[in-house]
Parts: structure tokens; C-alpha cells; sequence
């Protein structure tokens, strides 16, 4: 356990971000100077280490100690309460700490946060050169020269797709399947076994189309730009049900303006030659199979039902039905794989030739049953995950792919990100816009968050999400409330 000692809660968040970045998965105390001074000194063998943040108005003083003794202190000058200037400055100092007491260095240096690309983009938006935004990433957070580059070639690649759409004409839309043959074992979606559904399936589509319904009638006259199903895995549907809500889309919806239509068809256990061509038959462009990784025993221990066999087949019948847009998802760093296992997933998923190759950092979620049984997997988990990513840039580059866009999500070790490649002019434009929030984004499902931009100059200065139950049973129950909840979120906006 780490014990956190601060006199202000201003930048708690912050300190909690940097030390989880090092520290994953590491229980963290906070205290008060007054709480800590009444502690007797035994009790300082509960923590591994302390940290003390004590902010006034002209300096903050960090303190990093073990067992009583002070190893290692900075100074941060200035107004803490101004957190535009002090910030950055903050966590860069709490970092390099960070970075003595463990003698290693992040990646991303002290640079948290889910859109690490934006910094960049904006950067672009002011004329800067890619030489002037690298520098600036690597001088204020300490970013390694790889991640720089690796954020601006992207937010390079995302600005023609940016500049093509208009948040107050365009948007996108979302359809969540909330249904899994099985669970995996990293997942935390709210997703639930198909076969516990599998009564009430025709019930859930029904208030899928009333909502679908809805959200075409309230953007009736705006352009659909992009379609998105993911879930889940939509392939869990039969091809029936699967096609009767692709075939309400192009029904309900003006769909002239269309440039892309994704479905997830993920598991590749739930993929059959018979769903791949009803998709084709119904207009999707771009379809997703995600084996995770290539070795069977790391499949099995990940709860996967499927083999490699399982994905090299269902790309096969992909090709013969003639689709030409296909992503794979891998991660890097699941439990047993080393870089050993991740080239022997590159090498096979090379000879598939995917269009485009998604990676993921492992992430150790809350809600994932990895968490609840992570001291069972903790030391099959290898920590060079970054290596792997290094190798995963090597050979996408390669094969002809390029970076078009980049995430982060909380507790990935290091602090590191995903990563979306592809070959050029096959980007997935849904992608860009939804991790940029460049346009709304109208969500179906349930689970599925609806995101509602406020423009004002033609500038995105706030993003109101509208979220629909998690919960299949109550979703289906309250769709009525689900439908108003849209309804409050756009007269908000109009009223702002």
C-alpha cells in the first residue's frame, strides 16, 4: 500500500494517475498532514513508500519517503490554484520522483489522459510544425522521441478526416449488441452469455428499432456519416436477427451520405459464412475479426472459444464473399505471452493481410474477472508490454500499414496506449471522430452512451454524454425513459 499526504485535494486525481502509472494495481491511502501526524510510527509498515504534496500560494513541496527518511524532494513554484500553468508542471515533477525511486521511465512520461493525440492536433491547428510538436511533447512531459512522433503522425492522418465533417450537420451513430458467446477473462463490458437471452432476443431488437427509430426521426435533418455496431459481439445474433436490424438502418435512416458501415464480428466463433454474407448482402463495408492473440494456449486461458484455425477460416470465407475492409484486434501483454508470443500473433496474422490492425494494451479492469482473480495470473502478466508495441509499429509499418488513431484507457501498465493501423485511404472514420468527438455520436443499446457536442466559433467547448441503462432487463423495461433521456440531453444543447 501507498500512503498519499496532501493538504488540498486540487490535484488528487493527478497524483493518483502518476503513481498508479508505476505502480499497477497498488492500493493507495490518502491523508491528511493533521490524520498522518497522530499515526504511530509502526504503522508506517503498512506502506510501501509515502508521498507528501503541501500546496500554498507560492510553491508546492513534494517529498517521497520510506520508512521516515526523505529519498528524494522538489519544488514546484507559482499558484497552484491556477491550473492551466501549473499542472503539467506538477505531474512532471511528481514523475521524474516517481521515476528515481523505481529507476525506470514511462513512455509517455508524466502525460495521462485518454486522447494523447490532441495535444498535437490543436498544436497542427496553429500552424506548428510535426519538429516543433515533437519537442514540445518530449520538453513538457518528458515523452520519449517513439511516443511524440508516434502522436503527431497520427493527429497528421486524423486532420483530413477531421476538416471533411461538420459537427452541426454531421454525425455518427452507434448500435450496441450487449451479447458474448462467453466472457473474457480482461473484458468489462457489460456483456451478457447469449444463450441467457436467448428467449428475449426478438424483445431487445424491438426496443433496439424503437430507438434506432427515434434517433433517425430526431436527426432527420442532419447527415449520417458513419455506422458503427459493436457491442459485445453483434455476430452473437443469428443472421436473421443480426440482418433485421441492419436492414431498419437502411430503412429508417437517409443513409446518402454515407461513407462507412462497421460491424464487429469478433468472436470468430460466432462467425459463419452465412452471417458474412448477409452483412455483405446488406451494405457493411467494414467488418472486424479479432483473434486477440494467435496461440491457442493463451486463448484458452482467456476464455476464448475459439482455436487460430477458427480465425484463419473465417478470414478465408471474408475474402471469397469479398470483403476488402477487414480489421484484426490483437493485445499486447496477456497473461504467458512474452515477445516470443506476440511475433509468432504478427507472423500469423501477416500472411491473413488484414486492411487494418488494431492493438490494445492489457488493461486491468475493475469490472474484468482478471481483476478479481489478478494475484492468480499477476506473475504470468510480463510487464516489456511496450516492447511489444514497439514490435507491433515495426511490422505494421512493414506490411504497408500506418497509425490513424490512438487511446488510452486507466490502469494499463505504464500508462501506455491502443493503437489503430491501417493501410492509406482505409482508415476507420467512426474511429477518428468518436476518440476526437469531432461530431455527435447518437448511441442505440443498451450500455451504448450517446455524445452530444456544444459548438461555439465552429470550436467543440463541451461534450454531454447520455447514457442508457447497462442492464439488458431494465433497458428493455424503461425504453421509454431511454427515448426522453435523448430527448432532455438535444434540448439542453439547443437551450445552451
Amino acid at each position: 500500500m501507498i500512503l498519499l499526504v496532501q493538504n488540498d485535494k486540487e490535484y488528487e486525481t493527478d497524483l493518483r494517475e502518476m503513481i498508479s502509472a508505476f505502480f499497477l494495481g497498488e492500493k493507495i491511502k490518502v491523508s491528511t498532514p493533521a490524520e498522518v501526524a497522530s499515526f504511530e510510527k509502526e504503522r508506517f509498515g503498512r506502506f510501501g513508500f509515502m508521498i507528501t504534496a503541501l500546496f500554498d500560494e507560492k510553491n508546492a513541496s513534494l517529498r517521497l519517503e520510506e520508512k521516515g527518511h526523505v529519498l528524494y524532494s522538489a519544488y514546484i513554484y507559482g499558484d497552484y490554484k491556477n491550473r492551466k500553468r501549473y499542472r503539467n508542471k506538477l505531474k512532471l515533477a511528481i514523475y521524474r520522483l516517481l521515476s528515481e525511486y523505481t529507476k525506470r521511465e514511462l513512455p509517455w512520461g508524466s502525460l495521462t489522459g485518454m486522447r494523447p493525440t490532441k495535444i498535437a492536433s490543436q498544436a497542427l491547428a496553429k500552424g506548428k510544425s510535426k519538429e516543433e510538436i515533437v519537442d514540445y511533447y518530449n520538453y513538457t512531459y518528458d515523452a520519449s522521441l517513439e511516443k511524440a512522433e508516434l502522436a503527431t503522425n497520427v493527429a497528421l492522418k486524423e486532420k483530413p478526416i477531421l476538416e471533411s465533417v461538420n459537427p452541426l450537420t454531421d454525425y455518427c451513430l452507434y448500435i450496441n449488441i450487449p451479447f458474448c458467446p462467453t466472457k473474457c477473462l480482461y473484458c468489462s463490458f457489460a456483456a451478457y452469455p447469449i444463450m441467457e437471452y436467448d428467449r428475449r432476443i426478438g424483445e431487445y431488437i424491438d426496443c433496439l428499432k424503437q430507438e434506432l427509430q427515434h434517433i433517425a426521426f430526431t436527426n432527420r435533418n442532419r447527415n449520417l456519416v458513419a455506422v458503427y455496431m459493436g457491442g459485445g459481439t453483434p455476430t452473437s445474433l443469428n443472421s436473421t436477427e443480426l440482418g433485421s436490424i441492419i436492414q431498419c438502418v437502411r430503412e429508417t435512416f437517409d443513409i446518402s451520405g454515407l461513407r462507412e458501415f462497421t460491424v464487429e464480428a469478433g468472436r470468430p466463433d460466432s462467425i459463419t459464412r452465412e452471417k458474412l454474407e448477409m452483412l455483405k448482402k446488406h451494405g457493411v463495408t467494414r467488418i472486424s475479426i479479432n483473434p486477440q492473440t494467435m496461440n491457442a494456449d493463451t486463448l484458452r486461458k482467456i476464455g476464448r472459444a475459439h482455436t487460430p484455425a477458427d480465425i484463419m477460416q473465417a478470414m478465408r470465407d471474408a475474402r471469397k464473399i469479398g470483403f476488402k475492409n477487414i480489421n484484426m484486434d490483437i493485445i499486447a501483454g496477456l497473461p504467458g505471452e512474452t515477445l516470443t508470443e506476440m511475433e509468432y500473433t504478427l507472423d500469423q496474422i501477416a500472411e491473413m493481410a488484414p486492411e487494418s490492425l488494431t492493438v490494445h494494451s492489457l488493461a486491468i479492469k475493475r469490472a474484468a474477472n482478471l481483476n478479481e482473480r489478478f494475484e492468480e495470473f499477476e506473475n504470468d502478466i510480463n510487464h516489456d508490454t511496450d516492447k511489444m508495441l514497439s514490435l507491433v509499429a515495426m511490422r505494421a509499418k512493414r506490411d504497408g500499414l500506418e497509425p490513424y488513431y490512438l487511446y488510452r484507457q486507466k490502469n494499463i501498465a505504464g500508462n501506455l496506449e491502443n493503437v489503430g493501423y491501417t493501410k492509406p485511404g482505409l482508415e476507420c472514420i467512426y474511429n477518428v471522430l468518436i476518440m476526437e468527438e469531432s461530431v455527435d455520436t447518437f448511441a442505440a443499446g443498451a450500455g451504448a452512451v450517446t455524445r452530444l457536442l456544444t459548438t461555439e466559433n465552429g470550436k467543440v467547448t463541451r461534450v454531454d454524454r447520455v447514457e442508457n441503462c447497462k442492464n439488458v432487463d431494465e433497458y428493455m423495461s424503461r425504453i421509454d425513459e431511454m427515448l426522453e433521456r435523448k430527448n432532455a440531453g438535444v434540448a439542453s444543447r439547443l437551450l445552451t
